[in-house]
């Protein structure tokens, strides 16, 4: 991407942070055309926000799925896919940054499409949004390298951090209810990456994130972190959109055949070492 410009957006009652707008195929502003690409198939997608455009909402704080660069553009697997589904349906990607648990408000309010942040696909999520699922995830505990812990079944009476509203954050609690009298003290924090500070400064004795969260840190940072146990809870993300945006659905979910087929996905995934969290058959 050659352009980025940024905007303010406001989801209801949630601050949702800076908007980047990703000019999608190098070269000079064009005009005339509302972004779209000539002979694409843009003006068949109602419902988008803006013509030419599809806006994601998304909490850039989870490498290597989405953060920031030192030059603070919004880069990582799901900025790629995103762009690359943008650029199959002859649209430009627009980024509106959420904290992760405002997400689904922010596209209820219409302040964005939809939703491209390593959303889990969970029963009370479909009852308010559509689907279209994208890539499995699961979760793990990290901790320093080192500790003695086994995994998440050996938090009793220790102090976890994670991000609020995700799903790691809910594996703790049921963990924590299995304790016997010492239960685990579980600390939320609104982004990923405050709650992976917390265990950087030894703050706490553990930190519940996703598989590709967690293999991301200890490879910027060899030999201060490690995984306790096996990964658990795999499950299926998915691209989320408003009920009554069938038509956005589609085209995304058109989209994302597209670039399985032409190559794109593997590519991106393999980019950033989650093949093996590719979409099954």
């Amino acid at each position: 991407m050659d352009r980025w410009q940024s905007t303010v957006v406001r989801a209801a009652g949630v601050i949702v942070g800076i908007s980047i707008l990703a000019a999608c195929g190098g070269g000079s502003d064009s005009s005339g055309s509302d972004g779209a690409k000539d002979g694409s198939s843009a003006a068949k997608v109602d419902g988008l926000l803006k013509d030419g455009e599809i806006s994601f909402c998304t909490d850039p704080t989870a490498p290597p799925m989405e953060f920031l660069d030192t030059d603070q553009k919004p880069v990582g697997a799901e900025i790629e896919l995103g762009e690359a589904l943008a650029d199959s349906m002859g649209l430009e990607a627009q980024w509106a940054f959420t904290a992760f648990n405002g997400v689904i408000p922010a596209l209820q309010a219409k302040q964005c499409d939809a939703i491209l942040t390593n959303l889990y696909i969970k029963p009370e999520r479909e009852e308010v949004v559509d689907f279209v699922p994208y890539l499995y995830s699961s979760n793990t505990v990290m901790v320093e390298d080192g500790s003695d812990i086994s995994g998440i079944d050996a938090l009793c009476g220790k102090k976890a951090a994670a991000q609020t509203g995700t799903t790691a954050a809910d594996y703790f609690t049921e963990a924590s209810a299995k304790c016997d009298g010492d239960e685990i003290d579980i600390r939320l924090f609104t982004k990923d990456t405050d709650a992976l500070q917390q265990l950087k400064l030894g703050l706490v004795d553990a930190y519940g994130t996703t598989l590709e969260s967690a293999a991301y840190a200890i490879k910027q940072q060899p030999g201060e972190f490690a995984m306790a146990g096996d990964p658990f809870g795999e499950i299926e993300c998915g691209i989320a959109t408003r009920k009554d945006s069938t038509d956005v659905h589609d085209a995304l979910a058109a989209a994302l055949k597209d670039v399985q087929a032409d190559g794109t996905y593997d590519k991106i995934l393999a980019e950033w070492n989650l093949t093996g969290d590719a979409l099954k058959g």
